[in-house]
């Protein structure tokens, strides 16, 4: 269980990097004057600023029908920290549950 829970936190790190590099980029293009703030939707982040994520729009929409569509309306930096705060929570969870399971010793055979 501890392995687990181990392995949530991390994965909840890797996500908060990656979140993090996402707030970046959109701030970066924000900054630029490229877009507004409501004018960089999910939608356009995803088709016109990173083409090669295309693919996930079609894959948001089908998954989540009327809910998906306006959810790719939404500003992405409102999302990605949304995520950033959720992964956040969710990998302190997992750690502090995970350094409350005592470690166990492997112990050595002797054949």
């Amino acid at each position: 269980m501890r392995n687990f829970l181990l392995s949530i936190f991390w994965l909840a790190s890797l996500g908060n990097v990656i979140q993090l590099l996402i707030m970046l980029s959109a701030c970066w293009i924000l900054i630029s004057g490229t877009y507004s703030f409501s004018e960089l939707s999910l939608s356009v982040f995803i088709l016109q600023v990173f083409p090669w994520l295309s693919w996930l729009q079609p894959l948001i929409i089908s998954l989540l029908g009327g809910f998906g569509i306006w959810l790719l309306g939404v500003p992405v930096l409102m999302i990605a920290f949304l995520k950033f705060i959720a992964g956040t929570i969710i990998g302190s969870w997992a750690f502090s549950l995970a350094k409350q399971i005592p470690v166990k010793r492997a112990s050595a055979r002797r054949l």
